[in-house]
């Protein structure tokens, strides 16, 4: 700092102000130009079992640590610097330790010369500072307040109350506590119990606390480690990290969200900063927005809503809810069901052993490794499913439908876009226009109601019982394969196209070239065909 201060605090109309310039406030600063006076001060106090030291000081450090026996030894260091010898000694002595003693302990003020000043405004005046080194028991309480220096406490186990300001402020091996900083860092490091944390304009360090933490902080990192307890942490415009910790309430802003090894539930509110999150006992419910949210290794529900970001998560212990918008959702290895709500995104899941729901507009969905099924819907966009174990559901516009292998029903509905499916167990209904449908390997009933698109339709391989079959279409080619054991009623009807069939027909009524009415084999079943301006063609599936 400057040794030639132009400005100074003052009290005005009972609020203090502070000027501007803080180069200038009058503080000890060494300049090879001023004089200097150094006093030294000290004093042994007995010290009660459970009783408080309170320090009050400014423009100097203070040191406090653990002693043996039950004694407070005070030590201070007085410092100023002036244009003169004679001025700097006098400020000096001028200067005051003041101790008192009684039954809730012992108190220590720094008392500068022109402390009671109402108004002041000091030029070349002397720069000054007082440094303290404390020792006290181990089981002392502390009460400190500073002002323009560092704090340091080491080893005291008692109740903790500290307020420092334009400064380092930094515990270790404590008990409970509550710590207060502006304009510095913050650093705990061991606390037996509680804490609490306050902090402004300074990054927050705390590790090793037995008891629950809270911290809130602006303008600055966060990161806490090694909590048994539960950690709150506020933050704003800074990062926050959390590690190893019983249970956790996380809100930032501007900032990244990272927590790993949380044994207990984990709730994350952010803005505008990703949330990356990893190894959690419990439950997750993770937000943000203009962020990514990445989740692994979740025992419990997680819950994520997001705007503006995506959303990728694996190994989950129970169900899955994602919510998010202009961002794509990757999902994998999710014990439990999976719901997403997604706008103007992809969604991509696999390996969830829960039903799958999800829902998205102008974006892709593919899903593979789903034994309960699945609901999937989109707007403008693809589907894709894949080794689906129960029934599948999927609803499209303007975009493809691809379905393998489902163990169930499968029903899809889509608007100018092709539809193709294989290997479906259950029924299968698929509704579309402007798209060919091809179905192969079939082994339940088949609906389908196309428009401008062609129709191609194969029944399972070596099915023993036959299934209705429903086939419509306009402007296009018709083809169905059937089992040649297998048998029909048939109706076929077109315009404008012909009917041919490989599988023998026997007829009935009136015989034409673009309408057919009869049996194949037994008549079991229904097939009902119906074309216009289209072929129809009836082959037998290869065996």
């Amino acid at each position: 700092m400057s040794g030639d201060p132009t400005c100074f605090p003052f009290k005005a109309a009972g609020t203090l102000l502070l000027a501007a310039c803080f180069a200038a406030l009058p503080v000890w600063a060494k300049n090879s130009g001023q004089n200097t006076a150094t006093r030294e001060f000290q004093k042994t106090l007995s010290f009660a079992e459970g009783q408080t030291l309170s320090v009050q000081n400014k423009f100097g450090d203070v040191r406090i640590r653990a002693g043996s026996g039950q004694e407070a030894k005070i030590s201070a260091t007085i410092r100023v610097q002036a244009h003169t010898q004679a001025e700097a000694d006098r400020f000096s002595e001028q200067t005051r330790i003041d101790v008192s003693q009684d039954s809730s302990g012992i108190k220590v003020q720094t008392i500068y010369p022109d402390d009671s000043a109402i108004f002041k405004i000091r030029i070349g005046g002397p720069s000054y500072s007082v440094d303290y080194d404390i020792t006290v028991p181990t089981d002392a309480k502390l009460w400190l307040k500073n002002n323009f220096g560092n704090i340091e406490v080491a080893g005291v186990r008692g109740w903790a109350e500290m307020e420092n300001g334009h400064g380092r402020l930094t515990v270790h091996d404590g008990g409970s506590m509550k710590l207060t900083n502006s304009f510095g860092s913050l650093d705990l490091r061991g606390a037996d119990g509680s804490a609490t944390i306050v902090n402004n304009n300074g990054a927050v360090s705390a590790s090793g606390v037995k008891g629950p933490l809270d911290i809130k902080d602006r303008f600055a990192s966060i990161s806490v480690s090694n909590v048994q307890g539960a950690v709150t942490v506020s933050g704003g415009n800074g990062a926050v990290e959390v590690t190893d910790a019983g249970s956790a309430k996380i809100s930032d802003s501007f900032g990244s969200v990272n927590a790993r090894n949380i044994h207990g539930e984990l709730t994350i509110n952010n803005n505008n900063g990703p949330v990356d999150v990893n190894t959690v006992g419990g439950s997750a419910q993770l937000n943000t927005s203009f962020g990514p949210i990445s989740f692994s290794n979740v025992a419990g529900p997680v819950q994520c809503t997001s705007s503006n970001g995506r959303v990728q998560g694996g190994a989950a212990g129970s169900e899955v809810y994602v919510k998010t918008t202009f961002g794509e959702v990757s999902l994998e290895q999710i014990n439990g069901p999976v719901q997403v709500e997604d706008s103007n995104g992809n969604i991509s899941v696999r390996e969830i052993k829960g039903k799958g729901t999800f829902n998205t507009s102008f974006g892709s969905i593919n899903a593979s490794g789903l034994p309960k099924g699945v609901r999937a819907t989109t707007g403008n966009g693809p589907i894709t499913l894949n080794d689906i174990g129960g029934d599948a559901y999927a609803k499209t516009s303007f975009g493809s439908v691809n379905v393998q292998r489902v163990n169930g029903n499968l029903t899809i509905e889509n608007s100018n876009g092709q539809v193709s499916a294989n290997g479906i167990k259950g029924d299968t209904s698929a509704k579309t226009s402007f798209g060919s449908v091809t179905l192969d390997d079939i082994g339940g009933s088949i609906t389908v109601d196309n428009q401008n698109g062609a129709v191609q339709v194969s029944s399972a391989r070596g099915a023993a019982v036959c299934k209705n079959i429903s086939l419509k279409t306009s402007f296009s080619t018709m083809l169905v394969r059937l089992p040649e054991e297998a048998g029909y009623q048939v109706n076929a009807r077109t315009s404008f196209g012909h009917i041919t069939s490989e599988l023998p027909v026997t007829s009935t009524g009136v015989l034409s070239g673009d309408s057919l009415n009869g049996k194949i084999g037994n008549g079991a079943c229904t097939l009902s065909l119906t074309n216009s301006n289209g072929n129809i063609e009836i082959l037998k599936i290869s065996k």
